[in-house]
């Protein structure tokens, strides 16, 4: 029996994952809290980014970021976290990848850290054959 999950729930799932792990013995944060969501336009992969205290300029940032995969296609699908620089200039994070198959997700946390300051956070996914990219979104924090 095939457990059908939709998008809705997906995203519940994810952004509780998501927000779940390595956060949640965390101290109240000063600063606000924040969660961006994106799908590909093919419907294949979801990314989440829960960041943890985050202000403009802020150097290390406790982020968690996860995938879902939402489509039976036999494509991976992968997540990373970006950042902007003060000058708009492009951060980018590994890719984080998801496997496992349609109805599943991973989750992972970490710092994003960048000395010269983030100045803007965003979140990537994209769906993948082996190494080529066929479809991605982002979603920003600030745009």
């Amino acid at each position: 029996m095939s457990m059908q999950i939709s998008r809705k729930e997906l995203a519940a799932t994810l952004a509780g994952a998501a927000l779940a792990v390595g956060m949640s013995a965390a101290p109240a944060a000063a600063y606000p809290d924040y969660t961006l969501i994106c799908d590909t336009g093919d419907g294949g992969a979801r990314g989440v980014l829960a960041i943890n205290d985050w202000y403009v300029g802020k150097t290390d940032v406790k982020v968690s970021i996860a995938v879902g995969d939402n489509r039976a296609d036999g494509h991976h699908v992968s997540v990373r976290v970006l950042g902007k620089n003060d000058g708009g200039g492009l951060i980018t994070w590994p890719w984080h990848d998801n496997y496992d198959g349609n109805g599943t997700s991973k989750s992972w946390s970490s710092t994003a850290s960048y000395s010269a300051g983030l100045y803007d956070m965003g979140v990537q996914a994209a769906v993948y054959e082996g190494d080529k990219q066929l479809s991605t979104c982002t979603d920003w924090l600030q745009e």
